[in-house]
């Protein structure tokens, strides 16, 4: 079977190329880390709880790994959470512009209603106590 296609339910699914290239520069840069631990193949299977069959797939980038298999290699490597401020929703560069291509130009009160208006925290207070009754049903 080509390294570009995984079986599913019988059927063929073709991996797109560039899908393909990330988990083989993935499953690489898990190999050389693992290496720069002194890590094998079977210390990293042991410690991530699957075959070292797994391990070797996983690191030639087989689609068919479980994203929680490479999620493990990370943890047990200490890269984890590097990978998790990647995907941070404030590095969604093409997301957060999407979010303020949504938001109004102007935003205007409703005929007879009155605008609110926030009155200053004191010292005792903190700005979500004041605010507190504005945000409900948000």
């Amino acid at each position: 079977m080509p390294p570009s296609e995984q079986r599913h339910s019988g059927a063929r699914v073709a991996v797109p190329r560039p899908v393909e290239r990330a988990l083989h520069r993935l499953g690489q840069d898990i190999s050389t880390a693992r290496r720069m631990r002194r890590l094998s193949q079977e210390d990293l299977a042991q410690r991530i709880g699957t075959s070292l069959s797994t391990v070797r797939r996983m690191e030639d980038g087989y689609p068919g790994t479980a994203l929680h298999t490479f999620l493990r290699a990370l943890q047990v490597l200490g890269r984890l959470e590097a990978v998790v401020k990647v995907l941070a929703m404030e590095n969604d560069v093409l997301g957060m512009e999407l979010v303020r291509e949504q938001l109004p130009k102007r935003v205007r009160t409703s005929r007879g209603s009155t605008p609110r208006v926030c009155r200053p925290a004191t010292a005792t207070e903190s700005i979500a106590d004041v605010h507190t009754g504005e945000l409900e049903g948000f």
